[in-house]
């Protein structure tokens, strides 16, 4: 298992190697924009390959693969600049603020709301009632930020922030704001804005559908994400390794 500690090692080790050249300066854009957007279809349940995210990427299109498949790629390149934007001005997560991704991904403002009270079965759980979707948000943005306040994800160095976004996470799909599947997309580039926000980068979160999903059912009844948050860290510790070894490649 992946402790936090060892992140923190590995990315003084990544920074120490710094100044990088343009070259790998131009391929982490390039990875971080594929590992975003592969992750996030792959969980959505997309067929794609990793090569064939890239494809689109690159302004092809696959004969077979669903239109809508294709505008999301292209959505995840502008949330992309989305969070680039809202980090500079360094915005935690609110309502408004996802409300921006999740109008990014399903390409309407407003984003598409929810109506009635859809039974989950995947993770086996119904969502609350319409009328309190917003108070429900609002409430696990609260709990997420009195969590710090109160140092339960740890401080300095060892501030566990694959915990923090695991949190983010569990707290917007337990509401279930969006319609049409938009909510779990939504969480999930919530979750990998947090890692950006703490200094990190997107990650392709190395599991299947079905194990996300068992991961993510088991997170909502017991309330404990330390699971998904495993899953961040093992993330986060291989791209930084494939970073290093890169940056080190190009000297």
């Amino acid at each position: 298992m992946v402790h936090i500690n060892d992140i923190a090692e590995r990315r003084g080790v990544l920074y120490s190697l710094a100044p990088f050249s343009d070259g790998i300066k131009a391929q982490k854009r390039q990875i971080d924009l594929l590992d975003f957007t592969y992750s996030n279809l792959r969980l959505y349940g997309s067929k794609l390959t990793r090569e064939g995210v890239r494809s689109i990427l690159s302004g092809n299109s696959i004969l077979g693969v669903p239109l809508y498949e294709h505008k999301l790629c292209e959505a995840h390149r502008r949330l992309l600049a989305k969070f680039d934007d809202r980090l500079d001005m360094k915005l935690e997560i609110d309502i408004p603020l996802l409300d921006d991704f999740c109008s990014i991904l399903a390409g309407t403002k407003p984003p598409p709301r929810r109506k009635g009270e859809p039974l989950l079965y995947h993770l086996d759980f119904v969502p609350v009632d319409d009328d309190r979707i917003a108070g429900c948000l609002a409430e696990a943005f609260l709990a997420v930020k009195n969590a710090e306040k109160r140092g339960a994800y740890g401080a300095g160095a060892e501030t566990d922030f694959c915990m923090k976004a695991a949190a983010v996470h569990m707290g917007i799909v337990k509401a279930y704001p969006y319609a049409d599947g938009f909510s779990e997309l939504a969480a999930r580039a919530a979750m990998q804005y947090a890692l950006m926000r703490a200094g990190y980068f997107p990650v392709d979160i190395e599991v299947s559908e079905p194990e996300y999903n068992t991961v993510t059912a088991a997170a909502i009844k017991t309330g404990d994400a330390a699971a998904l948050a495993g899953l961040l860290r093992a993330a986060v510790d291989k791209k930084l390794r494939f970073l290093i070894d890169a940056v080190k490649r190009d000297q």
